[in-house]
């Protein structure tokens, strides 16, 4: 046979080639098939994973909401040594989160669709976990959750209690420059006294700069002076006519340090200001824009207290109770009753218009904290010149109330200020 012609014969190579690309397209198939199997499983356990995060996170929520309403409900509402005490065990000590606890549940085995979560407190790192003593106004919730097909997390946030600084007096006036008009209507009552507790008696109205408080009292003298009302240090029934000075007086340097040493607020620093405007926007109910008048947002009543922001100019002309926080400026008008702490910072003004009966509970702070661009929250941040003007008629009570504040402080959550995820 010739060679050349058995060398040119390659019909015998087609099906050896034809079964190397089956086996090789079968090989990429089997593999692909395993690759997407493995992803779709890996797919399944992070959203499982997810999940039982999700769920974690709303058990932190919901112990955080459980914490404020025993707080608020117990005899100290500055501490939470009595919530402690209550879940710990029969062998006397917080064992938190452990293997053999026997501490009760915060929230036990809440049900969140086919997941559920657990939530146990304890003391915080300072203190010592296991302790049941708190001396700092700060806990740690750990939320152990079971998502879908046994997936777990487990979320630990350390919490404190939102405790704010006791106003130095019924109207506070932060900034160099502050102005304060007073109206003419004799039936009006400013009260620095405490009208509903036992806090030691404020002035009606608190400055920062000495410079102002010639100003202040002048305007005090000429708009009814006896309608302003405090005590002295002897405890007498004072007015502005009889002891100018315990109606309206300097905020004492040693106050300033106290309330810097206990709440970490320098009254007179604007980024310090501007920060505690981003810790009460970050736990409002309402964070409303700038124009929104109060018969259009819920501001909350007694026994139901509201936080609520307004980022701009706002009108307060309905009832309501809480925390009420105006970056822009803040008029009240009408017959209304408002009790809480009322927080006038970025614009730094304050005004009361028309007649009508006007009752403010509780306290009220004013600071321009805007600097030269005018924004709050940025490097410029400085201390302008608060305006607080009551000089429209009618009655116009401004109360100081200690129990009022206090109400709207242990209707707060805790906030938080340490996260830590377990995986």
């Amino acid at each position: 046979m010739n060679s050349r012609l058995v060398c040119r014969n390659q019909k015998g190579l087609v099906l050896p080639i034809a079964l190397v690309f089956l086996v090789v397209l079968g090989m990429m198939g089997a593999a692909a098939v395993m690759i997407t199997g493995t992803d779709i499983k890996i797919s399944g356990n992070y959203k499982n994973s997810e999940t039982a995060f999700y769920v974690a996170e709303a058990g932190i929520e919901n112990a955080r909401e459980v914490l404020r309403a025993m707080n608020a409900a117990s005899g100290n509402k500055k501490s939470f040594s009595d919530e402690l005490a209550s879940v710990t065990g029969s062998n006397g000590v917080l064992d938190g989160y452990a293997s053999g606890t026997d501490d009760v549940a915060l929230i036990s085995s809440a049900s969140l669709g086919n997941s559920s979560y657990t939530v146990y407190l304890t003391n915080d790192d300072v203190d010592g976990s296991s302790n049941q003593t708190d001396s700092n106004q700060t806990v740690t919730l750990t939320s152990v959750a079971t998502g879908p097909i046994g997936s777990r997390a487990t979320l630990e946030s350390t919490v404190k209690i939102f405790d704010f600084f006791p106003p130095p007096g019924a109207i506070t006036l932060l900034g160099n420059g502050a102005t304060f008009t007073g109206n003419n209507s004799g039936d009006k009552n400013l009260h620095g006294d405490d009208q509903c507790g036992t806090e030691p008696p404020k002035p009606v109205v608190a400055i920062t700069h000495p410079a102002d408080l010639l100003g202040i009292q002048a305007s005090i003298n000429s708009s009814k002076p006896q309608t302003y009302h405090s005590k002295d240090s002897g405890g007498n029934d004072v007015t502005a006519l009889t002891d100018p000075d315990a109606i309206s007086t300097t905020i004492s340097g040693s106050t300033i340090a106290s309330i810097i040493s206990n709440y970490g607020t320098n009254l007179l620093d604007a980024h310090d200001l501007n920060d505690l405007v981003k810790d009460v926007k970050s736990l409002a109910d309402t964070v409303a824009p700038g124009g929104t008048a109060a018969t259009d947002v819920y501001v909350g009543a007694p026994g139901d207290t509201r936080v609520v922001v307004v980022d701009g100019d706002f009108s307060l002309n309905t009832n309501g109770a809480g925390i009420l926080l105006v970056t822009g400026e803040l008029t009240f008008q009408g017959n209304i009753d408002y009790d809480g702490l009322i927080l006038v910072f970025g614009e730094g003004s304050m005004k009361r218009q028309g007649g009508g009966e006007n009752n403010i509970r509780g306290g009220i702070i004013v600071a321009d904290t805007r600097g030269p661009d005018g924004i709050i929250g940025t490097a410029d941040d400085a201390l302008g010149p608060p305006t607080m003007d009551t000089s429209g008629g009618g009655k116009s009570n401004i109360i100081y109330c200690s129990t009022a504040i206090d109400d709207m402080i242990g209707a707060v959550p805790p906030r938080p200020i340490a996260f830590k995820h377990f995986f």
